[in-house]
């Protein structure tokens, strides 16, 4: 009896040893899931590439993409000219007005120029009545103090019945100091300036000297940039004070002239 006792708190024993070591394993690894039919496990951070997919590589660009070359100048063709400078255009295309033709179709460039002749020809209805005549310098490379230059540049653009159109216009003045000029407000050759009139009205005007004192003699070349709306007309007339001689002028006005096609 005491025999049979003792073997069964020895297979007891056994089987509490048996189940407390069966949960450990089941605590410290989880089951696997059940896998479907012919399907694979999924592929863990280190799994190999999928089939038919390139595997991934290092970054490794090409050093003409990291530094791309400067874009490469295109190699100049047999018949390629030089694109000349605008003045070389302007004096070109030089003509009495800005009518386009077939041999020349618009835009045009026309250049007026004076002298010659060496008497300056204002437009009369665009300067004021003052001063006098006898303040007034009648020609090109006058010698006279306290004379004003007055002049206008006009063209047949306007005749005809044509229709205008200026795109661009620069007006050029080279001009001599007949006075030594001291500051822009005395009463010499620094406070001289240049003026754009229309019908007896100021359009724009600007000092001639900038710099001083200036020198008796001195010369400077004025360009003035000329709004489309001054050349109403076909004219443009611009004076110039009056302790300086005026050299020589030139205009340059881009555009085109056509004669509108009136049907009955």
């Amino acid at each position: 009896m005491v025999t049979r006792l003792l073997n069964e708190k020895h297979r007891l024993t056994w089987a509490v040893f048996f189940a407390l070591g069966s949960a450990t394993v089941a605590h410290g690894q989880a089951p696997t899931a059940p896998q479907l039919p012919g399907t694979r496990p999924m592929p863990g951070p280190m799994a190999a590439p999928m089939p038919g997919k390139a595997p991934i590589e290092e970054r490794n660009v090409p050093a003409e993409v990291e530094h791309p070359p400067a874009p490469a100048q295109r190699l100049a063709a047999p018949g390629d000219q030089p694109l000349p400078m605008p003045d070389e255009i302007e004096e070109r295309q030089a003509g009495p007005d800005l009518h386009g033709d077939a041999k020349k179709p618009c835009p045009k460039t026309i250049v007026l120029k004076a002298p010659p002749p060496n008497a300056a020809t204002p437009y009369a209805p665009d300067f004021p009545s003052t001063p006098g005549a006898q303040w007034i310098e009648p020609n090109f490379n006058g010698t006279t103090p306290n004379r004003h230059v007055r002049h206008t540049f006009q063209w047949d653009g306007c005749k005809q019945n044509k229709c205008c159109e200026v795109y661009k216009a620069k007006l050029e003045v080279k001009v001599k100091a007949l006075l030594n000029g001291l500051s822009n407000s005395s009463a010499d050759a620094g406070n001289d300036a240049i003026s754009i009139w229309k019908n007896g009205t100021v359009l724009y005007s600007q000092p001639i000297y900038t710099t001083f004192p200036v020198a008796a003699g001195s010369v400077k070349t004025l360009t003035i940039p000329v709004q489309p709306s001054w050349l109403d007309g076909c004219r443009l007339s611009f004076q110039v004070q009056d302790d300086s001689a005026v050299l020589d002028a030139k205009l340059v006005v881009s555009g085109c002239c056509v004669k509108p096609n009136f049907k009955p």
